[in-house]
């Protein structure tokens, strides 16, 4: 008894020792755990201020540099279109037949007074003579898709003809060009839409009399803004932007950031003198270049944001290091303290997969007496809750096989009555043939619902079972609806619930097709969807309300079989299988069973 009494006391000693022992030992570990954390931080902190330091300078002389060559990039060929203008407006003007057809207007204009008092005849300036000086401009303008229009004016403004689609909506008398060439906003219609107005820059220049000298009026040839705009919008993004002002800040051309004709504060702020670069105050800075020829400044505004996305890159590459030292100072903690805590982690991992239910035991106790005794004793409640388990499992089986019996019997008893009715009514009618028929049906459809009292047959031996009672129900119902099966024949011989089909058959009969004032349909599909066997059964009744379509709204009289489907087949099968209902778009009813195709899928009840 003595020793007994020592053998139970000596654990309970041990223990409390071990506890001491794992008191004193979490303090070392999590000692050694910090101080290698607090090495690792302080590195990598250190390391990426310096690094930041380092790469936001080159990034910002990177993207300075970037930004600059843009610029000039977009600069050299504005300013090649500039020359366009200018050379393709001396080019027409000095064109002989230009020349011609402008004089001939002036001539002709000048003229008609003195024809009209008897004075001999002139040729006068015709629509023709128009047409003729459009096409003679065109010409020049033909290979040029950057080019919006010329038109050519008379002295007093007024049009002589244009190559654009519609008349200028502003008058030039305000631009200035009297006596030299100026460039201007102006305003054209679309030459795709006459109803919409586009902004163009314009060259608007007087021309000459080659031989005499003498004033003829002016030509004016522009440019769309949206083609101005297609030289640097593609070179846009979330944090760069460009656009084009004037020396006031108004903006002349832009990506579609900001509006047109706007105040562009950054601009307007800095008074004249606008510096090549510049911080706005909003988050952004500004890179300028200047359009000599216009006196106009082309703006390219990136966001802070946009030099710090490469450090964000850094920060994260930085983070990851960091990650993998600290990964490193726990393993090398724990390798410091696993030595003793060891056993105890062992058996709290073993915990974890009882949670997860393995329930075996362990079966490599420690050499340690006190772990030796308290593994075995660990082994030995496992033992004994398994035991415990696997009762209630057997019991919980029985339960479950006692449910499904129960709600299978409560498939059908109404359909018996019925048909019994049935046939008392067709014996007194002496309908001999038709009570033959339904009888041999009642006799078929209970030989394959009994089956040997199996819960389970074949998919041939369920769609028989489900004939003979179409069978029945088309006795009763004569001429009210056909019935048809598609079933590939390699699937006939897999396995499924009795009794699956027979109360959604007789759904679509009672709450379908019995509806209708016509001739009903009722079809049953079966086919494999990837590993899994679908029914696809479906009428074309009256469909059933939206709400009755979730199956737990579904209540009353004639829907109890519709429920004892879904039951049995989860009960079955599991909760990831059953059945699914939904209205067709072409009227009627369909209603999906999904049960798995493989052998031995289902519980084992």
């Amino acid at each position: 008894m003595k020793m007994i009494h020592i053998i139970v006391i000596l654990p309970l000693q041990k223990a409390g020792v071990y506890m001491q022992i794992q008191k004193r030992e979490a303090p070392l570990k999590t000692k050694f755990f910090l101080s290698m954390s607090s090495l690792t931080t302080s590195v990598t902190v250190l390391l990426l201020i310096i690094m930041s330091f380092i790469f936001y300078g080159h990034f910002f002389s990177v993207q300075a540099e970037s930004s600059a060559l843009q610029l000039n990039a977009v600069n050299k060929q504005l300013n090649f279109y500039l020359d366009s203008l200018d050379n393709y407006s001396r080019m027409m003007i000095s064109d002989t037949m230009i020349q011609k057809n402008v004089i001939k207007y002036e001539d002709s204009g000048r003229n008609y007074a003195e024809a009209s008092k008897g004075s001999d005849p002139f040729e006068l300036y015709t629509e023709a003579d128009r047409t003729l000086l459009r096409s003679e401009m065109r010409k020049f303008l033909q290979t040029i898709p950057y080019i919006h229009s010329a038109t050519i004016y008379a002295d007093d403004y007024t049009c002589i003809a244009s190559t654009a689609t519609a008349l200028s909506p502003a008058p030039l008398e305000t631009l200035g060009a009297e006596s030299q060439s100026v460039y201007a906003i102006t305003q054209k219609f679309s030459n795709f839409n006459m109803k919409t107005e586009v902004q163009t820059l314009s060259l608007l220049r007087p021309f000459y009399e080659i031989a005499t000298g003498k004033k003829l009026g002016y030509i004016e040839i522009s440019i769309a803004e949206q083609d101005i705009a297609a030289l640097y919008t593609a070179n846009t993004s979330e944090t760069s932007k460009l656009l084009i002002t004037d020396r006031s800040g108004n903006i002349v051309s832009t990506d579609g950031t900001y509006p047109l004709n706007k105040r562009f504060a950054p601009i307007a702020n800095q008074g004249g003198s606008i510096p090549k670069q510049f911080y706005t105050g909003n988050g952004s800075i500004c890179f300028v270049s200047y359009i000599h020829d216009l006196d106009w400044f082309i703006v390219n505004e990136v966001k802070l944001s946009a030099f710090f996305q490469p450090l964000y890159r850094i920060l994260m590459i930085t983070v990851l290091i960091y990650l993998l030292f600290l990964a490193f100072s726990m393993v090398i903690s724990r390798k410091v303290s696993e030595t003793i805590t060891k056993p105890l982690y062992l058996l709290i991992a073993h915990i974890q997969k009882v949670k997860q239910g393995n329930w075996s035991p362990l079966n490599n106790a420690p050499k340690d007496v006190d772990f030796h005794l308290l593994f075995q004793e660990f082994d030995s409640m496992l033992l004994s809750q398994e035991k415990l388990t696997q009762d209630l499992i057997v019991a919980q089986k029985t339960k479950d096989k006692l449910s499904l019996d129960l709600l299978q019997q409560q498939v059908n008893p109404h359909f018996l009555y019925n048909t019994l009715d049935n046939i008392g009514s067709l014996a007194e009618l002496d309908e001999t043939a038709l009570l033959i028929r339904l009888v041999s049906n009642l006799s078929e459809f209970y030989r394959h619902s009994l089956s040997g009292g199996n819960l389970i047959v074949s998919i041939a031996e369920e769609l028989e079972l489900t004939q003979a009672y179409v069978n029945i129900m088309q006795i009763r119902y004569v001429d009210k609806f056909s019935f048809s099966v598609d079933c590939p024949g390699e699937i006939r011989a897999r396995r499924c619930l009795k009794l699956l089909l027979q109360p959604i058959i007789e759904n679509s009969i009672y709450h379908g097709v019995k509806e209708l004032d016509g001739f009903g349909h009722i079809t049953v599909r079966v086919l494999m969807c990837h590993s899994d066997i679908k029914f696809v059964i479906e009428d074309n009744g009256p469909g059933i309300p939206e709400e009755a379509l979730n199956l737990q709204n579904i209540s009353g009289e004639g829907h109890f079989g519709i429920q004892s489907i879904q039951k049995r087949i989860q009960m079955y099968y599991g909760d990831h299988y059953g059945l699914t209902m939904q209205n067709r778009e072409q009227g009627g009813l369909r209603t999906i069973i999904i049960i798995p195709g493989e052998e031995g899928a289902e519980h084992e009840l």
